[in-house]
């Protein structure tokens, strides 16, 4: 395609960015106002691109679920320590040596696995690089601990496809709401878009990504609120207001999508009584113990009770696992934390503590210190610690006090004790 005149950037040191020139420019702009006037107001977009197809795939499942900054840290690790990241240097290197890196074991089961099947020729790579857009996505998506998602984005800044426009992406469906003035984006409306802004969707992802991230800052995110429903004889105000304003102060995804309203259904453990799962339709934004001190009654009746929602499905499926006895890693769920930037540190630490291991309030708080670079304490962690809002997922049940006490536990010391004896850590 014809490129622009900051062609000269595009290779600069080691760093290359996607690629679009004036003939996506010229269509998008022709084909839609809106987008011609974010195009001529943000200016060309420069998003750094990945050169090689199977450091993107790797690249891409270290950085599920956790901040950039800590995935590059662990990818800053596994460059150091492997000296290539490549199919033959992670193949030789044992599942353990990988989570050495700091990424869970099981991405480091997912990277291992996708390194031995490029190796043994049942992956072929570089076949995947000459496939179609739809093909390639499919066959990046059969791969253990890439989805979807992942697929596209490969696509968009490794292969620098120029047509890939993501449906869950939740940035994109953001930026299509705040540029075009949607209250929500369905699929049948966002195909809509696809059709416009085709053959340069990937093009127009660029620019609604900076749309969301704030760059026209005089649009807003016109998402609908959770509303529910009134109660038989009530009038508007009262009571019904009253949980409304509970219900939006509740944590959520951050731009996030879905039906505005917060969805639960009940998990029966077998083990440590029932658990409350919530979502907003896609992701899992709460985990509650049966007895759980962070539930609020008063913001619960906001909640719709949906029991078939796909994400559900996904959860349980996660859960009768690991309440079977096996390892299922948290970074094969859609999670909706969301906190102040400490306590997302503090939550993604937990998240890199192995099955069956614990650590002490004092030891995460050096971890943290070590990833923030600021003096942390060990109250202060087990405050964040105390509210992470996705219990037994996000382990925080694996965090014990010194000599290995059974602290304060949202659930209770006995649920705590009885999560970690099912996993056989040792306590005491």
């Amino acid at each position: 395609m014809a490129m622009t005149q900051a062609d000269d950037r595009l290779v600069q040191g080691e760093v290359r960015y996607v690629e679009y020139g004036d003939d996506a420019v010229a269509y998008l702009s022709a084909r839609d106002p809106r987008m011609a006037d974010a195009i001529a107001r943000i200016g060309h977009v420069w998003r750094v691109r990945d050169d090689e197809l199977f450091q993107a795939v790797v690249h891409s499942i270290v950085g599920q679920q956790i901040s950039t900054r800590a995935q590059a840290t662990v990818w800053a690790r596994m460059r150091d320590g492997l000296g290539t990241v490549d199919a033959a240097h992670v193949a030789a290197a044992s599942v353990e040596e990988l989570q050495a890196f700091g990424m869970t074991y099981g991405k480091a089961g997912y990277i291992r696995d996708f390194a031995l099947r490029v190796q043994d020729g049942s992956f072929d790579i570089a076949a995947v690089e000459r496939m179609g857009d739809d093909e390639a996505i499919e066959a990046l998506a059969s791969l253990r601990g890439v989805g979807r998602w992942t697929a596209e984005m490969i696509l968009t800044f490794c292969l620098n496809r120029p047509d890939v426009f993501a449906f869950d992406d939740l940035a994109i469906q953001r930026g299509l709401r705040m540029l075009y003035h949607h209250r929500k984006i369905t699929r049948k409306l966002f195909e809509r878009y696809r059709r416009r802004f085709s053959p340069y969707c990937s093009v127009a992802s660029l620019y609604l990504w900076e749309v969301a991230g704030g760059a026209l800052p005089e649009l807003r995110d016109l998402a609908q609120k959770t509303r529910p429903a009134r109660k038989a004889g009530e009038k508007n105000g009262g009571a019904a207001r009253k949980t409304v304003r509970k219900g939006d102060s509740a944590p959520r995804k951050v731009g996030g999508t879905g039906t505005g309203t917060t969805h639960v259904t009940t998990f029966e453990t077998g083990v440590i009584g029932n658990l409350t799962l919530a979502s907003d339709g896609e992701r899992i934004s709460h985990c509650w113990f049966e007895h759980d001190r962070n539930w609020d009654a008063d913001v619960a009746e906001a909640y719709v009770r949906k029991d078939d929602l796909p994400v559900f499905d996904i959860a349980r499926r996660w859960l009768r696992g690991y309440f079977a006895g096996e390892r299922p890693d948290p970074g094969e769920l859609p999670l909706g934390l969301v906190g102040t930037p400490f306590r997302m540190v503090v939550w993604e630490q937990l998240l890199q503590i192995p099955y069956g291991r614990t650590v002490t309030y004092g030891e995460l708080a050096e971890r943290v210190e070590s990833q923030t670079g600021r003096r942390t304490s060990a109250r202060a962690v087990g405050g964040a610690v105390g509210h992470n809002p996705i219990c037994v997922i996000v382990p925080c049940h694996r965090v014990v006090g010194s000599g290995g006490s059974l602290m304060g536990f949202a659930g209770g010391v006995e649920v705590k004790a009885r999560l970690l004896a099912l996993e056989g850590a040792k306590m005491g």
